[in-house]
């Protein structure tokens, strides 16, 4: 039997399966994008590069919400960062300090200015008020007080000083920002501002205050703290000194400043500052002070120039004085003058015009000049001569009239000239007739003069004329008083003893009393005397005296004429010498010796440099003149130069004949050597045939070229 299906069945599977395979369309449909996506965002995932490229892009973002949220982000970065920051410097500094180099340069310079700045001005008040009186005022109490001097100085200086700057947030009453001045005292930033905090509480709560009121001002000791108010932050400054009313006016600007540019971080304020870091400047700019206004000193170069204007005026001023001083001491010296008679004194074209009357007898004024110091060339003196009737000056006229011999003395009283003594009658007649014409006297007294024995004092006179004739003897003064005689004067030792001439004088019993003082007279006479006792001259010299020089003829040594020449050079005013016959042995035997050695020729056989047999001789004999002579310019202290000159005949080339000649002279050198001639004396000088022998026959002239000569070369002679 047929197996039938029946249609409801088979339907029902035809149905089952075409609602499967729409289900599948339709789940292709709408799923089937969603795998594709699924499968893309499976593969990105899978892949880590990919992943990291897309982290990167909202990774930024991301930390930016984050860290806008909350800490946690700052928290969990912190260890890897500092880990970082060690691990790179651990692996090269070098490349995080020129990272930090922008950064770390002008932070350092900034920090290093401000307390340059800071250091300066304490330093500067300090050194000012260092050492015045002031200072030591200050000193006194900063002991007194156990307070450091430089905080005294600033105390006493300063007017004020903002030394602190706090921002303050005013609903929390956290310290957003505090800035400090560089060398100021500062305390715990934190805890001031809870402090400010809370007093501003206090007093709001305490006193009623209305809403728009506020706590201004707090003092304590020397500082003051001035307090502005805004309405999300407070700023509170710490000045010390007085500050004047128009720095509220900062300080309000700034709080204003804060509120503009930093209004919404005050209104979500957390307690992160970091927001508020960039309002460091604004409050920096707060930190005013002003100093006490220094008094204006003068300039250096004006106290310089002042005070040599000062010293100019006051030298001046000295040199006035003086000089007025000493002018009028010399007036005062010139009116006390016998003999001088001032008429009128005037200053023309910056010299002292002085006119009068003047003695001849009277002291010379310049001489006064002197004494008062005054200079000679500012004064001009103009005197008419005139006749002084003062006693003084009358005796000086006397005495220059008259001319006494030295046993007569004179004195003037009442008008009257009185002589004493004793005097020649021819004297006494002459005084007689011309005393009574000398102005001031009245008359001439000889009662007391007595006449002397002619004879006696002639004798005397011939004697000192004696004296006076005789070389060596100078005659100062000789004096006659009665029976006794005084001689004095000047005596060299090698003049005649005066004792001797005057034993052949008629005054050979009389009293005489010598007074000589020893010289070397420079007498030509006794220049000679004294050379042939010093010198000892050889027997050979004479020194004899002719037209008053020194004549020096003979022979001597080299050293003796040097000696001699040497010493009369040391006498005073170079008397006269005539030496033109004197001989100098050494240096006649020099050039004895060298004539005779540039006369010797010592020949040499042809073609050879062997000397002649009959002329080996000659070398011996040039050697011994060679001796003499070294020893003799050794003597001298003359440098000498001895030639060698080799010579050759026509013979031959110019080329062999310039070599046979130089064998010729080395022949000879070597042979003087030998002899013990220094061979550093000795200087070779080949000439070949440039150089023959010119009065010589044809026969004869080649062996007289073939030969040695000498050249001796003297130098000075000292």
């Amino acid at each position: 039997m047929p197996y039938l299906v029946r249609p409801s069945e088979d339907l029902k599977i035809d149905e089952e399966s075409s609602g499967e395979e729409s289900f599948n369309e339709l789940r292709d449909l709408i799923v089937g994008p969603l795998d594709a996506e699924v499968e893309k965002v499976q593969a990105r995932l899978d892949d880590p590069k990919t992943r990291a490229r897309e982290i990167s892009r909202i990774l930024p973002d991301a930390i930016v919400r984050r860290s806008a949220t909350d800490d946690e982000l700052f928290i969990a970065l912190t260890p890897t960062v500092e880990k970082a920051v060690r691990f790179s410097i651990k692996r090269n500094l070098r490349v995080f300090a020129d990272a930090l180099f922008p950064v770390i340069g002008p932070a350092i310079r900034k920090a290093i200015s401000e307390a340059l700045r800071d250091m300066v001005q304490s330093l500067n008040e300090a050194l000012e008020n260092a050492f015045s009186w002031q200072g030591l005022k200050w000193r006194w109490e900063a002991v007194r007080t156990r307070k450091p001097f430089p905080e005294i100085v600033l105390l006493h200086s300063v007017i004020y000083r903002v030394e602190q700057i706090f921002l303050i947030h005013k609903q929390t009453g956290l310290m957003l920002q505090h800035v400090v001045r560089m060398g100021a005292d500062s305390q715990d930033a934190d805890m001031v501002s809870s402090m400010l905090t809370a007093i501003r509480d206090f007093v709001a709560d305490s006193f009623q205050v209305q809403d728009h009121d506020s706590l201004e001002t707090i003092r304590i000791g020397d500082l003051t703290i001035w307090i502005e108010q805004g309405p999300g932050a407070i700023m509170a400054a710490v000045i010390r000194g007085t500050a004047p009313e128009s720095y509220r006016a900062v300080l309000q600007r700034t709080i204003e400043k804060i509120h503009a540019q930093y209004d919404e971080a005050l209104e979500s304020f957390e307690g992160d500052c970091i927001a508020f870091e960039s309002a460091r400047p604004l409050l920096e700019d707060c930190l005013i002070a002003q100093y006490m206004e220094k008094k204006e000193k003068l300039s250096p170069l004006f106290v310089g120039i002042a005070g040599v204007i000062v010293i100019g005026i006051g030298l001046w001023t000295f040199l006035s004085v003086r000089e007025y001083l000493h002018w009028q001491e010399f007036l005062s010296l010139l009116h006390a003058q016998e003999g001088i008679v001032i008429t009128g004194i005037e200053k023309q074209d910056g010299q002292h015009v002085i006119r009068g009357l003047r003695d001849e007898f009277a002291d010379d004024p310049t001489r006064l000049l002197e004494q008062a110091q005054v200079d000679p060339s500012t004064v001009v003196f103009h005197w008419t001569p005139y006749h002084s009737l003062d006693q003084g000056l009358t005796t000086k006229r006397a005495l220059e009239i008259l001319r006494p011999p030295m046993t007569v003395t004179l004195t003037l009283r009442d008008g009257i000239l009185m002589a004493e003594g004793s005097a020649p009658h021819d004297w006494i007649v002459e005084a007689r007739r011309i005393a009574p014409a000398i102005p001031g006297l009245k008359a001439f007294s000889t009662n007391a003069l007595k006449e002397d024995d002619l004879a006696q004092r002639q004798a005397f006179q011939d004697f000192i004329e004696a004296l006076r004739r005789e070389k060596g003897i100078v005659v100062v003064s000789a004096e006659q008083k009665g029976d006794h005689y005084a001689v004095s004067g000047l005596l060299d030792p090698l003049a005649k003893d005066p004792m001797g001439i005057l034993k052949a004088t008629p005054l050979r019993d009389a009293r005489v009393a010598f007074h000589w003082e020893p010289y070397q007279s420079v007498d030509p006479y006794f220049v000679a005397e004294r050379a042939r006792r010093l010198l000892n001259p050889p027997s050979t010299i004479s020194i004899e005296t002719e037209e008053n020089c020194i004549l020096v003829v003979g022979q001597a040594s080299h050293n003796w004429i040097g000696e001699f020449r040497r010493w009369i050079r040391t006498i005073p005013g170079a008397p006269c010498v005539r030496d033109e016959g004197l001989i100098d042995l050494d240096l006649v035997e020099i050039q004895r010796t060298k004539k005779a050695l540039e006369g010797t020729d010592i020949l040499f056989m042809e073609n050879q440099a062997k000397p002649v047999p009959s002329h080996k001789d000659g070398i011996y004999k040039a050697a011994a003149d060679l001796e003499r002579l070294i020893e003799s310019s050794n003597r001298l202290m003359a440098p000498l130069h001895v030639q060698v000159v080799g010579h050759a005949d026509q013979r031959g080339s110019e080329e062999r004949n310039a070599k046979l000649s130089r064998l010729r002279a080395d022949y000879v050198v070597n042979a003087l050597a030998s002899q013990g001639i220094p061979r550093a004396t000795l200087h070779i000088h080949a000439v070949g045939s440039k150089e023959p022998i010119q009065d010589v026959s044809e026969d004869s002239g080649d062996e007289k070229n073939r030969r040695v000569s000498f050249r001796i070369n003297i130098g000075a002679i000292q």
